[in-house]
């Protein structure tokens, strides 16, 4: 079979048997017996005389020769359990639902975060925008470090990423600091959290940067939003002229506010706040973004719920995601990469739940597409092997071949960038794995319409 690499065409590699020694040792025994038996009773062979006192029936011959080929393939088996290839053994030791990856940033990759009533989108630098749906927030959210009399750029910092299925973090670090951004966004919340923890000899202090964008999906549209600075939440308040939707922006350590302006002879479309300094050691700061359809009231309530139980909420996200994986069809594969890449697909296909409160739940292909484009775009964290397989391979009920690609057009900060997901590896078919991902969808609906 023949697949494409780049316009190149190139034999597909097959996945080896591992228990193909086993058969290849009875297969050996087995003809050698046959040879044998072949040969006794050939005419004219020359055979041992046996006197008739003592009949010796021509099957019992060979009857020694069975333990031996039993023992022989054992023998095999055992060999082959100590000689395995790692990634075997390492499956039965890695726990079944540990995704959790890490590899160097790709300021170029896009990175989401999302639950089934808020997203955060953006891209490996830290660059994200916000939504809850189907009201956008604000994009280009970034952040700066206010260090030794420099104000520094977090996206040139940045080294590695670590995602789970619950939260994506980039670490950044300087000459004297390290800082790990976590963003979170609770399944069920219809807010996100980023936080932020710290570690730094030097006197440190984060800013927080972001263009409002504060507009319904298109085609839809508000009309005469405004930006405010909310003191008792520190954080700036969305709003609009119907009071209708609403979001907060801020965190409880919040200050020195910068609200965008414009006037007839300067702008500035950012605006930003600080989030104190870090005198020196250790310290967590937390980023909370609520939004609301109701109007204020609902806002100020979800912001002040994420800002005190964030801790409650990532737990809970990563115990739904690990309830999910257990509870749904599963298939178990001998290659701990090919299985982590498996589920994975399992939980991009539940990422790709949204709730809106107009028109239901149900998945988004929106969604679909930005979790084929990344993650697991974004998990392309061995050259070997891109560990997300898109949403597509599931539809079509096969996992990708050695050199398949896809190509997906995802709008992020306004802007439209093209992302590319690669899976190299042997081809592997699945017969009825489209019923499989027919039993994981129902089963996704039923479980989420059981749990409300």
């Amino acid at each position: 079979m023949i697949g494409e690499t780049r316009g190149v065409w190139r034999t597909k590699e097959e996945i080896p048997f591992l228990a193909s020694h086993v058969l290849e040792s009875g297969a050996f025994f087995y003809s050698k017996a046959n040879e044998a038996m072949q040969a006794y009773n050939a005419p004219g062979a020359t055979r041992m005389h046996i006197t008739p006192k003592k009949p010796v029936n021509s099957q019992k011959q060979f009857e020694w020769m069975w333990p031996t080929v039993i023992g022989t393939c054992i023998a095999a088996a055992l060999a082959m359990g100590i000689g395995a290839p790692a990634g075997w053994s390492q499956q039965q030791e890695e726990k079944p639902h540990d995704l959790e990856l890490s590899r160097g940033v790709r300021p170029w990759e896009f990175l989401p975060v999302t639950g089934m009533r808020a997203g955060l989108l953006g891209n490996e630098s830290g660059r994200m925008e916000a939504w809850v749906y189907p009201l956008k927030i604000f994009r280009d959210f970034h952040l700066k470090f206010h260090t030794e009399g420099r104000i520094l750029a977090a996206e040139a910092l940045a080294r590695t990423v670590t995602v789970r299925p619950e939260s994506a973090t980039i670490l950044y670090a300087g000459d004297t600091f390290t800082v790990r951004e976590t963003f979170f966004v609770p399944v069920r919340e219809q807010g996100a959290v980023i936080l932020l923890d710290v570690e730094t000899e030097q006197p440190l202090e984060i800013e927080a940067v972001f263009h409002r964008d504060f507009q319904l999906e298109w085609p839809a549209a508000l009309g005469a939003t405004y930006l405010d600075w909310a003191a008792v939440q520190h954080a700036f308040y969305f709003g609009e002229e119907l009071r209708k939707f609403s979001a907060l922006v801020g965190s409880p350590t919040a200050t020195v506010p910068h609200a965008e302006f414009q006037t007839n002879y300067s702008e500035s479309h950012e605006s930003s706040f600080r989030l104190g300094p870090t005198a020196k050691g250790k310290e967590r700061k937390v980023i909370v973004v609520a939004g609301s359809l109701e109007g204020r009231a609902a806002a100020e309530k979800t912001y002040e719920h994420l800002t005190t139980s964030y801790a409650d909420l990532l737990r809970e996200s990563a115990e739904y995601y690990r309830d999910y994986l257990g509870k749904t069809v599963s298939v178990g594969l001998p290659d701990a990469q090919i299985q982590r890449a498996y589920d994975w697909s399992r939980v991009s296909v539940l990422q790709g739940l949204v709730t809106n409160p107009y028109l239901g739940t149900d998945l988004s292909r929106d969604i679909a597409l930005l979790a084929r484009a990344s993650v697991r775009d974004l998990l392309g964290f061995s050259d070997a092997i891109h560990f997300g397989l898109p949403l597509r391979s599931m539809l079509l009920g096969i996992f990708p071949a050695r050199a398949w690609h896809s190509s997906s057009l995802v709008n992020t900060s306004g802007k439209t960038a093209r992302f590319h997901t690669k899976f190299r590896r042997g081809r592997l078919l699945f017969s009825g794995s489209r019923i499989i991902h027919t039993l994981m969808l129902q089963q996704t609906r039923l479980l989420f319409t059981s749990s409300r």
